[in-house]
């Protein structure tokens, strides 16, 4: 079964996305790695991980590769770990903007895909669908926007699907 998103059913039934998970004007730190670890935090708070530094140091590792920073502020750090065992998306909006290597300036909005290591496929179309959305003006300023984690989840979970 494909949910409007194009992201097919699993068995993974949880949402990937819960208020849980997301985090409002916050600092998480000064520098990419921190705000990574805080994200695995999320994660880790969430209930999602028993391990958030190993699922940081995946992360960690993947960003090593190329930068995840997008142009308008954005920053979608991701990876496939054995850390997490349901494709999860931790979300902040970041106050201070941290930078993640865009070449028009820091990011505001931090995504952390984490999918599990067996994950690739869902994992490459949660990135795919999630970096569509957020080239969108009305969709990044309904992020900065939201009032609550909710309005967050909401705006999020109508992009991803679930």
């Amino acid at each position: 079964m494909t949910d409007p998103s194009g992201i097919s059913g699993s068995a993974e039934t949880e949402p990937m996305i819960v208020p849980a998970l997301v985090r409002l004007d916050v600092s998480l730190g000064t520098d990419k790695a921190e705000v990574i670890h805080a994200l695995a935090a999320q994660v880790a708070e969430a209930g999602r991980t028993q391990d958030p530094d190993r699922l940081a140091r995946d992360a960690l590792v993947r960003e090593a590769l190329s930068t995840t920073g997008l142009p308008g502020g954005i920053a979608i750090p991701h990876c496939r770990s054995e850390a997490v065992q349901v494709t999860t998306l931790a979300f902040a909006r970041l106050s201070p903007p941290c930078d993640f290597g865009a070449k028009d300036g820091p990011a505001d909005l931090a995504f952390l895909i984490a999918a599990p290591a067996f994950g690739e496929a869902m994992h490459l179309k949660v990135l795919t669908v999630l970096a569509r959305a957020l080239v969108k003006k009305h969709f990044t300023d309904a992020l900065r926007a939201a009032h609550s984690p909710q309005e967050v989840v909401r705006q999020v979970s109508q992009v991803v699907g679930r």
